[in-house]
């Protein structure tokens, strides 16, 4: 939240704790300190979860953390977030929807994240065994093989949750088409895709603060909005093997505030992979974002052996190192699956063992 009169209403109904160390503030911009008083903030997720639970308004600085995209899909997880130019499964729509055009199966994929596992926040008074609070992650999505003559579509939702405070879903609809099925010269080299996007954030409130005027608005609030992405991958000539993606996220910024105005910054994610002809089993990739003014970078590694069956991968970014694997089983010639694990460590939250993502997706 950036209202800080809502930080307070918040505020009145939680007395946080925490068990292990949580180490040196580490102050970003764009932070209040109010949140760093008990944490360090070296992750985004934990700045939007503190920024639910601990968050007092002791300084008037926003705080830029709804609907942030905090590493949705277990092996995007494990590339340390770079996954704008490969996109070709059901997390696509989270970091490029033009991927979508890459499947070529129909997929159902569930995703469940236990974020900063060994780390404990209360609500209430801890000294009288108040509530504990989770942070969770889920995921849901249905993508659709190409249609011929329509492109390739999909739905999903997105969750991010505090458990008894706080939760952001977004629903999206995606559709994806090569831009060769309009200029032939093109072929399948080129790609664009968009997201329809529902968004919704919701507070609980206790009879302390349900008649706060901060939420005199209500206490959930929601938007619609728009993505929209780009895909170049060169399947003749020098680029071959080159992978090349562009992404706009809330590209109508979004009020997705309770009472006062609270635009959902646009964001930008332009990613770049490589898979050789000599080395196919092994993909680099790079992502470059900017959100809000700030710029993070992304980078990471694939590598499929023992043919596609075992995946292994391992990335990093400002706030984590990263790793993850993947096992894939072909049924028979129409079903399969894919079981896939991302594991995080924070490099600024001390006293967790990191965060875990177990990603499972049906082919058909």
């Amino acid at each position: 939240m950036r209202n800080n009169d809502a930080m307070r209403a918040v505020f009145a109904r939680v007395a946080p704790a925490t068990r292990g160390n949580l180490g040196d503030c580490d102050v970003r911009p764009g932070i209040p300190a109010s949140v760093v008083i008990a944490t360090s903030l070296g992750s985004r997720l934990l700045q939007r979860a503190l920024a639910t639970v601990l968050s007092g308004a002791l300084l008037a600085s926003p705080l830029h953390a709804a609907f942030q995209d905090d590493g949705w899909g277990a092996r995007p997880v494990g590339m340390g977030g770079a996954f704008t130019a490969i996109a070709d499964d059901a997390s696509a729509p989270l970091y490029n929807p033009a991927g979508l055009v890459q499947v070529q199966w129909n997929e159902v994929s569930a995703m469940y994240a236990q974020l900063f596992t060994g780390l404990t926040l209360y609500s209430g008074d801890s000294t009288n065994g108040g509530d504990t609070v989770h942070l969770d992650e889920s995921y849901l999505a249905y993508i659709s093989k190409p249609i011929h003559n329509i492109g390739s579509i999909g739905i999903s939702w997105a969750n991010f949750n505090t458990t008894h405070l706080y939760r952001e879903d977004t629903v999206s609809l995606s559709y994806a088409r090569n831009v060769g099925d309009f200029v032939p010269v093109l072929d399948n080299s080129l790609g664009f895709g968009l997201n329809l996007k529902y968004l919704h954030r919701g507070i609980s409130l206790d009879p302390s603060t349900v008649n706060d005027p901060v939420f005199q608005g209500g206490s959930n609030a929601s938007a619609m909005t728009v993505d929209v992405g780009l895909l170049y991958k060169p399947e003749e000539g020098p680029l071959n093997g080159w992978r090349l993606g562009l992404a706009g996220k809330n590209l109508t910024q979004p009020n997705v505030g309770f009472t006062d105005v609270d635009r959902e910054p646009m964001e930008w994610r332009l990613g770049l992979a490589y898979q050789s002809q000599q080395r196919p089993w092994l993909v680099p990739a790079l992502d470059l974002v900017r959100r809000d003014g700030v710029n993070d970078a992304h980078a990471g590694l694939e590598s499929w052996l023992f043919h596609d069956t075992l995946g292994l991968r391992a990335g990093v970014n400002r706030d984590e190192g990263a790793a993850g694997l993947s096992y894939y089983q072909a049924v028979n010639k129409n079903f399969g699956f894919r079981l896939d694990y991302g594991f995080t460590v924070p490099f600024y939250v001390e006293g967790t063992s990191g965060s875990h993502r177990i990603q499972a997706t049906l082919y058909f």
